[in-house]
Formats: C-alpha cells, sequence, structure tokens
C-alpha cells in the first residue's frame, strides 16, 4: 500500500458508516470542511481512531482539532505512514 489518498479515506469512510456517507466524497469536497459536510466532532473523532488503527498513524487530539477538511487528514495521514507499510 502506497500512501493515504481520497481512496483511502473514502474506504475508511465506508467502514465507519456502512458506505452511506462516503458516495459523495470526490475531489470536489477535498476543501470542504467537515462541518460543511455534515460530519460533527465524534465523526472525524471516529475516522481518526479507524485512520490510527488500519495505518498506524498517530493523529493526537491537538493535530485533530486543525484538521478541519478531508484534504488536511489525508495531507497529514499521507506525510506519516510507517516507510515499511
Amino acid at each position: 500500500m502506497s500512501g493515504f489518498t481520497l481512496t483511502e479515506f473514502r474506504r475508511i469512510v465506508e467502514l465507519c458508516f456502512d458506505g452511506a456517507d462516503a458516495a459523495a466524497l470526490d475531489e470536489s469536497v477535498l476543501e470542504t470542511e467537515f462541518g460543511d459536510l455534515g460530519y460533527d466532532s465524534l465523526v472525524v473523532y471516529e475516522i481518526a481512531m479507524r485512520v490510527q488503527d488500519d495505518y498506524h498513524v498517530s493523529i493526537p487530539d491537538e493535530a485533530l482539532d486543525e484538521l478541519r477538511t478531508p484534504a488536511s487528514l489525508i495531507a497529514y495521514v499521507a506525510t506519516r505512514i510507517p516507510v515499511d507499510r
């Protein structure tokens, strides 16, 4: 597996929410804030926990507070995935 992209983010959302919310996730919403996508802080936290479990990336609460869009979360994770993945 190489990197963390919109495809991986969409897969995480599908796993967390049975696919219901992932269908609308495309490149046009990458810079849209999670709140505007209908994701409250609990939803974003659940997504982050799944990313941490599946990709072995630490996302501290302080960092999560600053990750307000899918693009920012994707970029954060992509730069922190262990090289041996």
